[in-house]
């Protein structure tokens, strides 16, 4: 399978990349701080932000690529009008898709210890 679409994230078993997309985001857009059960890597295509990854500060600009690695805590302020694309490394069994938080959702071993216990 030589193609998909970021609606049908129909991936083939082997593909290391497990869902992306195209992010338009204006001047003063906030991607909160949150983490992630997969790495996550944004491609800045245009435009300019301040990322927070591993709690040290980025500035972003076109052709710089923030490399997120699983469980790390990231978030995203736009100060110049931002396309980017974004895309997800495999997600582990049992991984949760989207943004998780700290105080809502539990850290990755904490989410496998529970897993486990429930078992």
């Amino acid at each position: 399978m030589p193609k998909t679409t970021a609606q049908e994230k129909d991936f083939p078993a082997w593909s290391e990349t497990q869902n992306y997309g195209i992010s338009h985001l204006k001047v003063g857009a906030e991607v909160e701080h949150h983490f992630h059960d997969c790495h996550e890597y944004w491609i800045i295509i245009s435009g300019e932000g301040d990322a927070i990854s591993e709690g040290k500060p980025y500035h972003l600009g076109p052709g710089d690529m923030l490399l997120t690695k699983a469980g790390d805590y990231h978030s995203l302020k736009v100060t110049k009008e931002m396309v980017a694309v974004y895309y997800y490394g495999v997600m582990p069994e049992h991984g949760r898709w989207g943004h998780l938080h700290d105080g809502e959702d539990l850290p990755w071993d904490q989410h496998l210890a529970a897993l486990k216990a429930k078992a």
